[in-house]
């Protein structure tokens, strides 16, 4: 698929070229190659970057056959549709086979980059009612607090931002039942598997002082600091995966993009963090020119990759394509539109 991605790209690189994130994937992707040689095992870091190259390239196919007609929006949707359900009914075995508490990632932060485009077709929570309750049991069934964090966070921002756009008395009482609805049977859930609700959700795992706090986070972050902070590294790094080599007697990684560019790429890898935030809050504003409801669903997109950022390592990732999935599509549409509007008014 990388293959096809490459192929693709550079096939229509032309068409590839007017999409607003292409020439920052691209650099961003150039510097993280230039990495790879700070690598002590070079093949190894490149298994990591062709992941990330997957889903970058992939944005720029996306943007192309969108372009060209070959795979819509519509076309994705009903992907996206039947991804939702593999994730569900992978967790599902999990939960019977009992794997799920050794394993309890299993598909939380997938189901979670496929929110945003279930919450895009359900028309104010009106439709796609049974795709976000597949979505909301495998996550919660997991207890990833970075997945339910971003789960409650994103249905906040989007229900608020749409009500405000559209107030009507009917859908606020939607909402209160939604609620009502995630509130119960989320206690369902936690009541089936008090154990490992305990063993995540304990006073102890939330103690900034306790470095095994947070699955080992929080000493695994002040480690990561230090180490950054106390080289003479600072602004390139101490090179690529260094974060997993810091202790001598296992591979830990940082489990945190920012912590983890930081400790490997220095200020260059923050920067390049900082620039995407930049592109998408820029992006955002383009979009609320034209729908101030995709604005919000944007809004929630930058939500759930904040949280990634900072609890998870989403950008090595492949399921990184299903989060942002949706800004070239929202490209394509609203070029169309400002350009029918220009033309009009000429």
């Amino acid at each position: 698929m990388l293959v096809l991605f490459f192929i693709e790209t550079f096939k229509h690189i032309k068409i590839a070229r007017k999409f607003k994130f292409f020439n920052y994937f691209f650099w961003f992707n150039v510097i993280l190659f230039f990495y790879l040689f700070t690598d002590r095992d070079f093949f190894e870091g490149l298994w990591i970057y062709f992941k990330i190259l997957f889903w970058g390239l992939g944005l720029n196919v996306l943007f192309i056959y969108q372009y060209l007609g070959f795979f819509t929006l519509n076309d994705y949707h009903q992907v996206v549709k039947r991804v939702v359900i593999a994730a569900f009914l992978m967790t599902i075995l999990f939960v019977f086979t009992g794997f799920i508490d050794e394993e309890y990632n299993i598909a939380a932060y997938l189901a979670l980059y496929l929110y945003p485009t279930i919450l895009l077709f359900s028309d104010n929570y009106r439709k796609n009612i049974l795709y976000m309750a597949l979505i909301a049991f495998t996550i919660v069934i997991t207890f990833k607090r970075g997945a339910l964090l971003g789960f409650g966070l994103v249905n906040i921002v989007y229900f608020l931002g749409v009500l405000r756009n559209q107030f009507t008395f009917k859908l606020l009482m939607k909402g209160v039942f939604i609620v009502a609805f995630f509130v119960f049977a989320g206690i369902y859930v936690f009541e089936t598997r008090e154990n490992a609700l305990d063993e995540r959700f304990s006073e102890e795992q939330f103690d900034p002082n306790n470095k095994r706090a947070g699955s080992g986070r929080v000493g695994a972050y002040t480690g990561l600091f230090e180490g950054w902070y106390n080289s003479d590294s600072q602004i390139f790094g101490l090179g690529n995966q260094e974060d997993s080599r810091r202790l001598s007697f296992k591979r830990v990684y940082a489990h945190s993009d920012i912590l983890g560019f930081l400790y490997n790429y220095g200020l260059v890898g923050i920067l390049l963090i900082v620039v995407m935030y930049i592109k998408i809050i820029s992006f955002r504003n383009y979009v609320r020119k034209f729908d101030k409801n995709n604005a919000v669903l944007i809004s929630s997109i930058f939500i759930i990759l904040i949280i990634n950022n900072m609890f998870s390592e989403l950008y090595k990732s492949t399921d990184a394509l299903y989060l942002f999935a949706l800004f070239p599509y929202f490209q394509f549409k609203y070029s169309k539109k400002n350009l029918s509007q220009n033309t009009t008014q000429g």
